[in-house]
């Protein structure tokens, strides 16, 4: 037992630090749509602008001791800020479990750590800011250099493929509907995802996505009687199947290929 407590100190590090992070996660989420400073002035209501003191800011615990409201003015706070918190404390710990104490590491957080931040800005305001998918494309190059098997063509094959295809479903649509179906903040963002996972995981990516996309958006049309033109955001959905290519991608992709389907294709 005594072996494992290293590792389990270091995971709760890892955990701690995503919830603290998720906090400032949080400011961006609001402040960077809005053209706020992230920096400036410190967290405050944005009802009665009171500063929010640091036993006021504690992640996750002072949303729960005051019970998801304001203390000054008792403005509600939205559930999403611890939501934002333990979601980035889980996968921060998630992160070191799958990948260690490794250079690599440290860029998996950070293509985490923006997905993160760009999933919640696309829900509420429908955009993929720049700033985030167009640094996710260098970062991810860089990754090659602290990577087994992972070389500068896979990046740029996988920027290719990710970018590519969501550009020409993209332009599909607009040619059959003469409306914008996904905008060029999707085909960054896959560009970016590509030259972190290569062309093969940006593929799989692209598929997981859609179907959790059709997942949520068709008892959603049902429900809410909703055109097809009035969807919900494909950011998010593309940068949850991201996640799940990043950790478990390589697993999925050969199941998918061993499947029966697959070897009766592959025999005629």
């Amino acid at each position: 037992m005594i072996e494992y407590l290293p590792e389990y100190f270091a995971a709760s590090t890892f955990f701690i630090f995503g919830l603290i992070l998720g906090s400032f996660f949080n400011v961006c989420i609001w402040r960077i749509p809005r053209k706020e400073s992230i920096v400036k002035p410190p967290s405050h209501c944005p009802s009665c602008n009171i500063v929010i003191k640091w036993y006021d800011n504690i992640p996750v615990f002072s949303f729960l001791i005051l019970k998801g409201r304001c203390r000054k003015c008792g403005l509600k706070i939205s559930v999403r800020y611890p939501i934002v918190e333990l979601l980035s404390g889980f996968l921060f710990c998630l992160c070191f479990l799958q990948f260690g104490l490794h250079l690599f590491t440290l860029f998996a957080l950070i293509f985490i750590s923006f997905l993160i931040i760009m999933s919640f800005i696309d829900i509420d305001h429908y955009i993929l800011p720049d700033r985030f998918t167009l640094a996710l494309i260098p970062l991810g190059v860089l990754t090659i250099f602290f990577r087994n098997n992972f070389f500068l063509e896979d990046s740029l094959m996988g920027i290719a493929a990710g970018g590519g295809l969501i550009f020409l479903f993209s332009a599909g649509y607009y040619i059959l509907r003469k409306k914008i179906g996904m905008g060029g903040g999707d085909i960054k963002l896959m560009a970016g995802v590509g030259a972190y996972l290569g062309p093969k995981l940006a593929l799989l990516t692209i598929l997981i996505g859609t179907i959790l996309a059709l997942i949520i958006a068709i008892p959603y049309l049902i429900t809410k009687k909703k055109r097809m033109d009035e969807m919900l955001p494909f950011g998010p959905f593309l940068a949850l199947a991201a996640i799940i290519c990043l950790f478990w991608g390589d697993i999925i992709f050969d199941w998918w290929m061993r499947h029966p389907l697959f070897e009766i294709n592959s025999s005629i």
